[in-house]
């Protein structure tokens, strides 16, 4: 192995282990779930969502009550150093956004039918874990009046193996 590779691996294995350590709350105080917003997106937006998939199914000629569902499988907080570096103020960012926030902006900014949390699990301490599956829990407790939920909160984890070539590189 080249002299370049070995130290581009150096790097990656020291910001693998900055970003572990950090998760763990080494470098400052530990980050919270953040708090779940306790009531579903008002029956004036649930009313014209509905309208407007009525609408959508009858232009393309769905025979039938036909439901078209959005969702993203793919949401990370910043309890994932990734989105915690883009948070980041120096790198344009807004701040922390922990799991509360990503139900509420599923709910209330995108709308989201269903939504998967997965933060990257070699960074997830079991305390960041715990409190991931509680947001969770709050997140699918809030239901419009019917009981009906407006949102479909999923647990999840994204894996990743980091190898030094592409042949035991598994993102």
């Amino acid at each position: 192995m080249s002299r370049v590779a070995l130290g581009l691996l150096a790097a990656a294995l020291l910001l693998f282990a900055i970003a572990y350590l950090a998760g763990q709350g080494r470098f400052e105080e530990h980050e919270g779930p953040g708090e779940v917003t306790r009531e579903a997106r008002p029956e004036s937006v649930v009313a014209a969502t509905a309208a407007a998939l009525q609408r959508a199914s009858a232009d393309v000629g769905a025979a039938g009550p036909t439901s078209i569902l959005f969702g993203d499988l793919h949401v990370h907080t910043t309890f994932s150093f990734d989105a915690f570096s883009f948070s980041l103020p120096s790198m344009g960012g807004e701040g922390a956004h922990p799991p509360a926030d990503a139900c509420d902006f599923a709910r209330f900014c995108s709308a989201l039918d269903f939504w998967s949390i997965n933060d990257h699990a070699f960074a997830l301490t079991p305390r960041h874990w715990q409190e991931t599956v509680e947001s969770i829990r709050q997140c699918n407790a809030v239901v419009e009046p019917g009981g009906v939920p407006d949102t479909v909160a999923y647990l999840g984890w994204e894996w990743t193996n980091v190898g030094p070539d592409p042949e035991n590189h598994y993102g």
